[in-house]
């Protein structure tokens, strides 16, 4: 049985309201709108592309041209949803001897703690961040096919593989994309050193995070780097080498703005970038084998309208379903939906890890 706030005991002298807590410092995520573009869909519904004509024009004139057939770059990929569940039951005696037991009713409706304090200030609050989080996480992370390190994979061996598989995310399908096709990436030789320590040491050293940064500018498809609606979106284990470096290189400093809560940017080289420190809690949690992180400095160029999330609904967090069973003397919390991934145009950005 869970037993929450087993650290804040009842006392005549302890806080007493659960409206009087004071929060820990909790992380603030990222928008996760402001780095993907939504798309409502259905499993198996169609996405079609138009591209160039074929190259027109030859050597030639006068009668009797030789005519030729052109063909028009076209391709279509279907969306692949997943399925989500959130099944959580609590009891009432879980509360006994917290100072949450203040908030529980009387009598026979003492199990019930629909309309609670503990269930409007803690549960739901709480509950809503971390759906946010299983967003991200399978948005960015996802992988059907998810294996711990131990089996060859990447993530941490004491993880739930089911946290990860509904989806393959953004992340598996960029590094898919950038092994069909190897001008789509820049390598970051600090990724395969053999612990953190010497990851951030190689890294650090001046000259490699702003020449990663040159590099990955300069082969990039040009109509990325056209494209005024791209930017570089970066861990903040990359964020903060970059800044180191752009200091000891150049003797500048980077100007971080925060446009909106959690969402900070800056430009180097006249390219907007933007810092997603979810992305480092993320692979230090789930993608870290206790020596190393897996590619802890990582970057993705693009157009946000590149890196698709579908859902089936108006919207990626679904309604609670939030009610009291009398028969069990529980109180039940439930959300469901669907979510998938694709990438817009699989050449239309340029990553580096």
């Amino acid at each position: 049985m869970a037993n929450f706030f087993e650290n804040i005991s009842v006392n005549p002298k302890d806080v007493q309201d659960l409206k009087e807590l004071i929060p820990l410092t909790i992380n603030q995520d990222e928008d996760f709108n402001k780095y993907t573009t939504l798309k409502k869909v259905k499993n198996g519904d169609p996405v079609a592309f138009i591209g160039d004509m074929d190259d027109v024009g030859v050597e030639g004139g006068g009668c009797d041209p030789v005519y030729q057939e052109v063909g028009i770059v076209n391709s279509q990929k279907r969306w692949e949803l997943g399925s989500w569940n959130i099944p959580i039951k609590i009891c009432y005696e879980a509360l006994n001897g917290t100072i949450a037991e203040y908030t529980l009713k009387t009598g026979t409706e003492i199990g019930d703690l629909t309309s609670t304090e503990f269930m409007t200030y803690i549960i739901r609050p709480a509950l809503e961040r971390q759906m946010m989080r299983m967003i991200w996480r399978f948005g960015w992370f996802g992988n059907k096919d998810a294996k711990h390190i131990t089996d060859g994979g990447v993530l941490t061996d004491d993880v739930k593989k089911e946290l990860f598989t509904t989806c393959d995310g953004l992340f598996k399908r960029i590094f898919t994309q950038c092994a069909a096709n190897a001008k789509q990436l820049t390598a970051i030789a600090a990724n395969a050193k053999a612990t953190f320590a010497e990851q951030k040491a190689a890294m650090l050293v001046q000259g490699v995070a702003t020449g990663i940064v040159d590099t990955m500018l300069m082969d990039t498809d040009s109509r990325v780097t056209a494209d005024s609606g791209s930017m570089i979106m970066m861990t903040k284990y990359m964020a903060d080498a970059l800044h180191w470096d752009v200091k000891k290189t150049y003797h500048e400093q980077m100007e971080w703005t925060t446009i909106f809560d959690g969402f900070d940017v800056a430009k180097y080289d006249g390219v907007n970038i933007a810092r997603i420190s979810i992305w480092d809690r993320f692979i230090s949690a789930y993608e870290n084998s206790g020596t190393k992180l897996n590619l802890p400095y990582r970057m993705v160029f693009g157009n946000v309208k590149q890196f698709m999330v579908g859902t089936d609904q108006d919207a990626l967090i679904s309604d609670l379903d939030v009610w009291f069973e009398r028969k069990e003397r529980r109180n039940y919390i439930y959300a469901q939906g669907k979510m998938g991934t694709s990438l817009l145009e699989d050449d239309m950005f340029h990553a580096a890890y």
